[in-house]
């Protein structure tokens, strides 16, 4: 009883979060568009051919795991329907229903996260935060990968920072499992892998300056080896039915090359055009196109790359823009996040969010800027805003205590 007493800041937030998204998904009707069609057809090439495809055969255009989950809930609910092929309108929506369950996984690793950063205060306040925060209780009616990356990334994060608290290799090894799940939903998260690594190397650095010893290599062979055991499946799958390895996926240029363009100055129609005239797959075209805006105009370039990218990825949420009361949340939360993720670097304790959620924001400058892929980031920083005050707080309280 103690211990569902200690836990009752979650249990309010999952409940409070379970009937907003209940009523969501209850009020909402199906309507896709752009990239949900894309991962509907996959989805559905896979539960009636057998095959991960978007064309009429396999191909490797994205990265497998949000379609076949999506195949999985389709196909589930095929099974408790008596195993009939449903209306196209009633199965996405069942599988809303679904992902609106999932997306509380990401609230409740929310609250871990913060109470691990911490306390279980932090941790409430960071869900609170989260709840407030609208497109957290709207992605799962969307059949958009951050159904899935979402819950997944939160995961990889909390297994590092318990890997990172706690010791021993099980939790590096599950961490990177986690993020070779993570990577299989949305491909640029794999560097993180170097993250990590360079942030075990620091700890293990500062600890023996202080003439401690804390295992470095292990940890980092395990967390490896995990995540390569992980993304094998998908390298093996790759080879066999196209004869070459492909690591990731094969879409990388189109969003390489509609983010080359400063300001969208250029509809990357035209662009795509020119890429089919001269025989180049966008992937290359997108790096020649690169390489001479820099080596031409090199300050325009250095700037689009370096900061003109920003507001379009985080200033306006990704949801929820027509509502000026969360636009000014958002807004708030994005200046006051941005603070505490550059600040928490330099803590032990948080940097391995605050690096994360940096890092996202930094791969996502190289690629086409949309509100979208800010929304991780900022998710993120809603755990690093009370931790931040946590911190402040504490140091404030020294301070008073050092001048009495």
């Amino acid at each position: 009883m103690e211990r569902v007493r200690s836990h009752w800041p979650l249990y309010s937030l999952l409940i409070v979060g379970l009937i907003f998204r209940l009523y969501l998904w209850k009020r909402t009707g199906v309507y896709l568009y752009g990239d949900m069609l894309r991962y509907n057809a996959m989805a559905m090439h896979v539960v009636l051919s057998g095959y991960l495809g978007l064309g009429s055969g396999p191909s490797a255009f994205v990265t497998p795991l949000y379609p076949m989950f999506l195949a999985f809930l389709y196909k589930l609910s095929m099974l408790l329907h008596g195993g009939h092929l449903l209306a196209q309108t009633r199965l996405v929506h069942e599988a809303f229903l679904a992902q609106q369950v999932l997306s509380l996984v990401t609230l409740a690793l929310t609250y871990y996260i913060g109470a691990a950063l911490g306390n279980r205060y932090v941790g409430f306040a960071a869900g609170v935060l989260s709840l407030l925060y609208l497109p957290n209780s709207f992605i799962g009616m969307l059949l958009l990968t951050e159904a899935l990356f979402m819950p997944a990334l939160f995961a990889t994060v909390a297994a590092f920072i318990r890997a990172e608290q706690k010791g021993g290799v099980i939790w590096y090894a599950v961490t990177g499992a986690l993020l070779g799940i993570t990577t299989l939903v949305r491909p640029t998260v794999l560097p993180l892998w170097a993250v990590f690594l360079f942030l075990m190397w620091w700890r293990w650095m500062s600890a023996r300056r202080r003439g401690a010893d804390l295992p470095f290599w292990k940890p980092a062979l395990w967390m490896t080896a995990a995540l390569v055991v992980v993304m094998l499946p998908w390298w093996v799958r790759n080879f066999i039915d196209f004869h070459k390895f492909i690591p990731l996926s094969t879409e990388a240029g189109n969003p390489l090359l509609a983010g080359a363009i400063p300001y969208f100055r250029v509809n990357v129609d035209k662009l795509i055009q020119a890429s089919r005239t001269l025989n180049e797959s966008q992937q290359t075209y997108a790096i020649h196109y690169i390489l001479y805006g820099f080596t031409h105009h090199f300050l325009y370039y250095a700037g689009w790359y370096l900061f003109g990218k920003l507001p379009y990825l985080l200033w306006q949420p990704y949801l929820y823009d027509f509502l000026p009361a969360f636009v000014l949340f958002h807004q708030v939360c994005v200046i006051v996040g941005a603070l505490a993720a550059l600040v928490l670097i330099v803590k032990p304790s948080a940097r391995g969010v605050a690096f994360t959620s940096l890092y996202l924001l930094v791969v996502q400058l190289g690629f086409l800027p949309l509100a979208r892929y800010g929304y991780p980031v900022v998710a993120l920083w809603l755990i690093l805003i009370p931790a931040a005050a946590y911190y402040a707080w504490n140091w404030l309280a020294k301070e008073r205590k050092t001048r009495q």
